[in-house]
């Protein structure tokens, strides 16, 4: 069995993932969770004690993460980032290192360019934060492996009622996505704190990406096959999407539809950056990464 590592975040799709696949390469997993009596939805705990424990710890309340690296022994981490930090996750990993973590795996953003800290990363707010992050992390003296995501599978919950309704409202319909399923995420995060040979190829920091880059139209099509129902598909103004959003941050729906807006007008957000995106999927998960449609045949009870 590999050394303890401890997750962060564990109820969510991508930390969930990671915890699996790091436990089914042999780690024991600490789920650090700030309430630890919150259903895990896709771990087997049941039988599996003593590979995963949970523990108590918030990326917001350094003493707690103190207190779970001691409680666990573990010297990896995955770590997410969290947006409402005041110091860009600063304490949080100097938490980590002074408990005894020597390696993490963050999960970082596809709009985050090298180097982290240029100004690039300023002109739109989720690379902002993931850059911002980024610098404090590589600034605490931590070895660690930033994994950057494009655009999550999951975004198409936004319009999962329509999807119901045999709907899709869309701004920008054309714009193109390579849809990374999240659970294909934490496989990625999970091999790289549970296989000593991936952290030392890895580097301070990679690119992932879907298998498929298709418009948001093809998308829409190709669920309405996997669901056996035809979509019908309308595009909207910018107005009306934030709208039906109008549960999201404004200015996170502000930053997005201007990158659509860009997208739509030529910007190529893939360019060659998405073959070696996949690439570096299939080299740390060993295997092929998730399709759209096989994704939604896995998730098909959400739409019905």
């Amino acid at each position: 069995m590999s050394s303890p590592i401890l997750v962060f975040g564990p109820t969510g799709a991508v930390g969930r993932a990671t915890a699996i696949e790091a436990h089914r390469r042999g780690a024991k997993v600490y789920l650090a969770m700030r309430d630890t009596t919150k259903e895990l939805k896709g771990i087997k705990e049941e039988g599996n004690e003593d590979r995963f424990i949970r523990v108590q710890a918030d990326l917001t309340k350094p003493e707690t993460i103190k207190k779970a690296v001691k409680t666990s022994g573990a010297k990896k981490a995955f770590v997410y980032i969290v947006f409402e930090s005041k110091d860009h996750m600063r304490s949080a990993f100097e938490a980590l290192k002074e408990a005894g973590v020597t390696y993490v795996v963050l999960l970082s953003s596809f709009t985050v360019q090298d180097p982290p800290n240029s100004e690039a990363n300023r002109k739109n707010m989720i690379g902002a934060i993931h850059a911002e992050a980024e610098v404090a992390l590589q600034e605490s003296g931590l070895e660690y492996t930033a994994v950057r995501p494009a655009y999550f599978n999951s975004n198409v919950f936004w319009e999962h009622q329509e999807i119901k309704k045999g709907e899709a409202e869309l701004l920008y319909p054309n714009v193109r996505f390579d849809y990374l399923a999240p659970s294909d995420i934490g496989i990625v995060c999970g091999s790289l704190l549970a296989e000593p040979r991936f952290q030392k190829e890895a580097g301070s920091s990679f690119y992932l990406c879907g298998p498929d880059v298709m418009t948001q139209h093809e998308a829409m099509e190709t669920i309405g096959k996997a669901l056996g129902k035809e979509l019908k598909i309308k595009e909207v103004d910018k107005e009306r999407w934030f709208q039906k959003l109008e549960h999201m941050p404004r200015p996170l729906l502000e930053g997005l539809s201007k990158d659509l807006k860009e997208s739509d007008e030529g910007k190529d957000v893939y360019g060659r950056i998405h073959e070696q995106a996949v690439k570096n999927f299939r080299k740390y998960a060993e295997r092929e990464p998730t399709k759209l449609e096989d994704w939604i045949k896995e998730h098909k009870a959400a739409f019905e």
